[in-house]
């Protein structure tokens, strides 16, 4: 990991990412051309993802391996993928469904991106982008990222406190799809592949529940600091105190 080819992957991506993310977002304001933006770096994700499928059926003369990932959400990296395309394909840009997954994929996605980025297991294991399964590994985490990136470029949300309780449940969520498919692997006798991380932490020495509620209070308290820079009829003490009067 980091040698010469990692480095210079992350350095043309960011690169490539951050001149596309300036780019969107001087030139296009038509909500329509930003959707159709959002769709496509979501729909091409998915297709990078299951592309080695493709790959190695004719590479390995018609025959492939399904790994556990083309067809459960094992890893975090996998559900933000889906709730990105999700999030893409939901008509309703101002609807409450929307707001929850396009508000928890702008952050949580964001640090998947990164990490699997940054830290991407496969590429440790095999650390050459001349392997196509390292390379779309690589490929997927960025179109992901920059996906998730763009909700905020693009104002499909708003920075503010509230978005703290789309994280919470989106992380209810992570614990959910691994509960589920480490309960499956142990239903049919097979050995768990740790699904979200639920029992070892590859990246942090503590349970990642603990990480997630103190990742959560941290966020609040940032978004919380943030806020003060709006109007007082914006900040979230404000609307809930209006709501409760109600």
């Amino acid at each position: 990991m980091f040698n010469t080819q990692h480095i210079l992957y992350m350095v043309i991506s960011a690169i490539i990412s951050a001149g596309l993310l300036v780019f969107f977002a001087l030139r296009v304001k038509e909500e329509k051309t930003k959707i159709q933006i959002l769709k496509i770096f979501a729909i091409v994700t998915v297709i990078i993802h299951y592309s080695d499928l493709w790959y190695g059926f004719f590479a390995n003369g018609g025959e492939e391996t399904i790994s556990s990932t083309h067809i459960l959400p094992v890893y975090p990296c996998n559900v933000m993928m889906w709730l990105l395309l999700v999030a893409s394909l939901i008509k309703n840009k101002n609807s409450l469904a929307f707001r929850v997954i396009a508000e928890f994929c702008s952050f949580g996605g964001i640090v998947c991106g990164f990490i699997g980025i940054l830290l991407n297991a496969n590429f440790d294991a095999n650390p050459t982008l001349a392997d196509y399964y390292v390379l779309k590994g690589m490929l997927s985490h960025s179109t992901m990222l920059f996906g998730c990136i763009y909700l905020i470029v693009g104002k499909f949300i708003k920075i503010r406190v509230f978005n703290a309780l789309s994280i919470t449940l989106g992380l209810a969520t992570f614990v959910v799809c691994g509960l589920l498919v480490n309960g499956l692997y142990s239903l049919f006798g097979m050995e768990s592949p740790d699904g979200m991380f639920l029992n070892s932490n590859p990246y942090f020495p503590v349970s990642p529940i603990l990480l997630g509620l103190v990742a959560i209070l941290f966020l609040f308290g940032v978004l919380a600091l943030y806020e003060r820079r709006l109007p007082l009829e914006e900040r979230w003490y404000y609307i809930l105190k209006k709501k409760f009067k109600k």
